[in-house]
């Protein structure tokens, strides 16, 4: 009998994305996400470190608020290791523009930093790989805005 398509993406999931990468340990927080103008709270099940493959990339693994499905995965990248009121300013018109979600939260929950991060979901397996093209591209985005940002700031000063 022929997979469905969701446990032909779990497969996926399991065997291309987290296959043999590193977990990140320690407990997490959970993501807060809002639905009908009502918080929900999404409970992290396990962050990998994606490093190895793609630099600057995790991907989160959370348990949904409804039974239907019973899991969500999203692809992130670090758009900062430091989170300012500056910096989510400066991404928030990239993100919005790309259709992202950007969201402070410590991936390493001992180290005390709170990272920027932006999120997409991956519900396909088709969704993968853009969705690591449109990360990389809006991080890039927001580097260079940072970059236009330190030379007007030079400019200010000399």
């Amino acid at each position: 009998m022929p997979k469905s398509k969701e446990e032909d993406f779990e497969t996926f999931i399991r065997s291309d994305i987290i296959h043999k990468i590193k977990k990140v340990r320690w407990k997490h927080p959970p993501i807060s996400e809002n639905v009908e103008n009502k918080p929900q709270s999404l409970s992290v099940k396990s962050i990998y470190d994606l490093n190895e493959k793609l630099k600057n990339f995790y991907f989160i693994t959370v348990r949904n608020y409804s039974n239907k499905p019973k899991f969500r995965y999203f692809l992130v990248i670090s758009f900062a290791n430091q989170s300012s009121d500056l910096l989510v300013h400066l991404a928030r018109e990239i993100v919005l523009k790309h259709e992202l979600k950007l969201i402070q939260y410590s991936i390493f929950p001992k180290t005390l930093r709170i990272q920027l991060l932006c999120m997409i979901e991956i519900q396909t397996i088709k969704n993968y790989n853009t969705s690591i093209k449109v990360l990389k591209s809006s991080r890039k985005d927001f580097q260079e805005k940072l970059v236009r940002l330190n030379d007007l700031v030079q400019d200010f000063k000399g």
